[in-house]
C-alpha cells in the first residue's frame, strides 16, 4: 500500500494515548476496492473538471507551492485550481473526501484515525491540501499511465 504525507500548516490538538498532542501531518493511503464508493465520485468530478476546462481552452497556472518540484507533474495546488475553476460541485467532492478519509485512507501523524470530529478541527487550507495530495498522488496517476506521483 502506497502512502504520502501532508504536513499541516495549522497543527491542531487531539487526544493520543491519553494526552493532548499537536497533529503535525496527515498520511494518506492509496485507495482500496472497499473505498470505491468514496473514490469514484471524486475521480469523476476531477475528470469532468479536466474535460470541461480543456474544452474551454483554459490553461492551469503552474503555481508551485513550497516543496512542489517542476518534475512533479500535476501538483496538489493544480488539482485544487482545476476543481475550483470548473463547474464541479466542490462541496460534494469535499464531503466524499471526508467519508474517504474517515474510512481509513488517512491517519493523523501516521497513527490515529482521521475521524469527522478531528477533521472539524482542521483548517480549510489543510483539508484542501490533504485532498490535493490525495488526488495528485492516487487519482491522477490512475487516469494516466498508472505511475504514481511523488509530491509528498
Amino acid at each position: 500500500m502506497s502512502e504520502h504525507i501532508y504536513e499541516l500548516k495549522h497543527p491542531f490538538k487531539y487526544a493520543s494515548k491519553g494526552e493532548q498532542v499537536d497533529a503535525n501531518f496527515i498520511t494518506v493511503f492509496s485507495p482500496n476496492f472497499k473505498q470505491i464508493d468514496k473514490v469514484a465520485p471524486i475521480k469523476q468530478a476531477f475528470t469532468i473538471a479536466i474535460d470541461e476546462l480543456n474544452s474551454d481552452g483554459v490553461k492551469i497556472e503552474e503555481d508551485k507551492k513550497e516543496g512542489e518540484k517542476e518534475s512533479d507533474g500535476i501538483t496538489p495546488t493544480m488539482v485544487l485550481q482545476l476543481l475550483y475553476r470548473a463547474n464541479a460541485d466542490v462541496t460534494k467532492v469535499f464531503l466524499h473526501a471526508r467519508e474517504l478519509f474517515k474510512s481509513g485512507a488517512a491517519l493523523i501523524d501516521g497513527e490515529s484515525s482521521l475521524t469527522i470530529p478531528l477533521m472539524d478541527k482542521m483548517s480549510l487550507d489543510d483539508f484542501e491540501g490533504v485532498l490535493g495530495v490525495y488526488i495528485a498522488n492516487f487519482i491522477v496517476p490512475s487516469l494516466m499511465d498508472g505511475t504514481e506521483n511523488s509530491t509528498d
